[in-house]
């Protein structure tokens, strides 16, 4: 599985200018939200720009809908608490202090007391797509399904899905977003994974907690 807790990070942080302000997704802009995971329905005003852009790279009849965007830092320390423990059931003979450890957890959670998931920074996504009905696509998994199917080329998944992922990345692509290979939904644009992943010296954007 592909993470990036080993690699790197980016030496610089630029903010685009205005891009701090935070604004609400919002049905009404034909963006939809689903509150499984959390009630912040926050997301910085320039991701959100690009994500309604992406949403005439959509095939009639699809639409995006978002489980999470900005993220404060309580909720991802929780996160990485609760992966913790979790993986610390599955591999009882490895040191918690270990770097070994921690990087395995870093996998499903980004630490918070290091470089921090993207949802901090408010420039990733969690998405799927969703019908005009509310019904979600086959998306070959449940966002946040840290099973077998969560990596997005996984092979064990139907054609219905993989096609309906490639209709998500390419969507999403079209407009600048990248897709962490470990997690079918996760998109992000500017944050230090985006850097990492697209080759690109600097982040764009930097961890804030609201």
């Amino acid at each position: 599985m592909f993470s990036d807790a080993l690699l790197p990070e980016p030496k610089l942080i630029q903010e685009i200018d205005d891009s701090f302000q935070m604004v609400e997704i919002s049905q009404n802009d034909g963006i939809f939200f689903n509150d499984k995971y959390t009630k912040v329905k926050l997301i910085r005003k320039y991701i959100y720009e690009m994500l309604l852009k992406a949403k005439d790279h959509l095939p009639t009849g699809y639409n995006f809908i978002i489980y999470e965007a900005y993220r404060p830092l309580a909720s991802q320390i929780t996160l990485w608490n609760e992966i913790i423990e979790k993986e610390k059931i599955k591999n009882p003979d490895m040191s918690v202090d270990s770097e070994d450890f921690i990087a395995l957890c870093d996998k499903f959670v980004a630490n918070p007391y290091r470089q921090g998931s993207g949802h901090q920074s408010g420039a990733a996504i969690d998405v799927s797509l969703i019908d005009d009905n509310g019904v979600e696509y086959d998306m070959g998994g449940q966002v946040r399904g840290f099973e077998n199917t969560a990596e997005f080329d996984c092979p064990d998944i139907s054609k219905e899905a993989e096609k309906n992922r490639k209709i998500l990345n390419n969507a999403l692509s079209e407009v600048g977003f990248v897709n962490y290979p470990s997690e079918w939904w996760h998109y992000s644009f500017g944050d230090r994974l985006w850097a990492k992943l697209t080759g690109s010296k600097i982040a764009i954007f930097g961890k804030m907690d609201l």
